[in-house]
């Protein structure tokens, strides 16, 4: 049964529905939209009330049935535009492995904190491979990926606030540990290495604290070797078997001063690659001038270098390192002699310092005797 339509509020069957004019921002033209389900006029009349200011507001949201996974789909197509193609990959490869597996047959519109809240829970109980639990930096990835998603579909008027925001987290169980070297073991492995062809690569990592992607963008032109200064104007990732250069994470370019032992490295090297063109002559690949390369001239591959990294440490009574903690070494070697944190930061290219205080602050001595020393100095001179 079907009653006659009263100020945009009618029953159908056993329930009531209401209807609203939406206007299109674009075109300015006005189109009806249909919500029904409503046990009462009163319910139906209250919603439609709420829809009117909505739209006066013009913060109106049309109900659709749009999917968790089609809007993903949509949304990474739109914003790969904004995002360096590994960082497109990674993202697709969380959503495909994390979140669509999860919620991706859900309505968008349906979403809300207390669910969310369940569904990271879940994930980290029992998102992995077979049930397995995923750690809390993945999990919280996920969720970064699709708080971003989420944020975008609030523009796009498809739901009206992120669900995403007020969502609980997993408690962290503490910081994540890293492993590192002390001074004394990475000259172990250092003078372990000479016969390796990329100690030269294994020795500026560990003297800049560059990430891998940086150091494999480094070419010529990017290293003074009579100022013991290297620019870090780009980043080299893999996808697939190909190699992407893009800037460096964050965009953060910088200079990096080094030591005078891993300049005459570099020399070395240097004088190494050039021997090496003379010897291809013609059938030497122009890999426009990189700093690391195969003995023909050929670039190397990012991926073979963390796994040729791996097998350098072999036979060395040290722990395993991969490559990535060479930049963890480098910090924590500086910070734990008391380099103050802004010049760390500088180095590793962290936009602010706060990022290095929050990865390193169990590296920075705490020496509260020292802190006291040097007021009382400073107030009442040497005692």
């Amino acid at each position: 049964m079907t009653d006659k339509m009263r100020d945009g509020v009618i029953r159908r069957g056993s329930t009531w529905s209401y209807v609203v004019r939406d206007r299109n921002p674009e075109t300015g033209k006005t189109k009806p939209r249909w919500v029904g389900g409503f046990a009462t006029r009163k319910a139906a009349r209250d919603a439609r009330d709420g829809a009117r200011h909505a739209v006066h507001r013009g913060t109106y949201v049309a109900p659709q049935d749009l999917t968790v996974s089609a809007w993903l789909d949509q949304w990474i197509t739109a914003h790969s535009v904004a995002l360096k193609p590994s960082t497109e990959l990674t993202y697709r490869a969380n959503i495909d492995r994390y979140l669509k597996p999860t919620i991706g047959h859900e309505r968008v519109q349906a979403l809300s904190p207390n669910r969310l809240s369940v569904v990271f829970k879940t994930m980290y109980d029992s998102g992995g491979v077979d049930g397995r639990p995923l750690s809390t930096r993945t999990v919280e990835f996920a969720r970064a990926v699709l708080r971003r998603a989420m944020q975008d579909a609030v523009l796009d008027r498809i739901v009206e606030v992120n669900p995403v925001t007020g969502s609980k987290m997993p408690k962290r169980d503490g910081k994540p540990k890293h492993t590192t070297w002390t001074g004394a073991q990475l000259q172990a492995f250092l003078e372990r290495a000479p016969r390796d062809r990329w100690l030269p690569l294994w020795t500026l990592a560990a003297a800049t604290g560059m990430r891998r992607g940086e150091l494999m963008g480094l070419t010529w032109t990017d290293v003074d070797l009579e100022t013991g200064v290297v620019a870090v104007d780009r980043s080299t990732t893999q996808l697939g078997r190909d190699r992407v250069t893009t800037t460096p994470k964050n965009h953060e370019r910088r200079k990096v001063a080094v030591d005078p032992r891993t300049v005459a490295t570099l020399r070395s090297w240097r004088v190494q690659q050039a021997s090496e063109r003379l010897e291809w002559g013609s059938a030497y690949h122009d890999s426009g001038g990189l700093l690391f390369t195969w003995e023909n001239g050929s670039a190397v591959l990012p991926d073979y270098v963390s796994k040729t990294f791996g097998k350098a440490q072999r036979g060395l009574d040290l722990p395993r390192l991969v490559l990535h903690e060479m930049r963890h070494t480098h910090a924590t070697l500086l910070l734990r002699d008391g380099v103050p944190v802004h010049i760390v930061a500088k180095r590793l290219g962290h936009k602010d310092a706060s990022v290095t205080l929050n990865v390193y602050a169990d590296s920075i001595p705490d020496d509260d005797t020292a802190a006291v020393d040097v007021f009382s100095r400073a107030v009442w001179g040497a005692s």
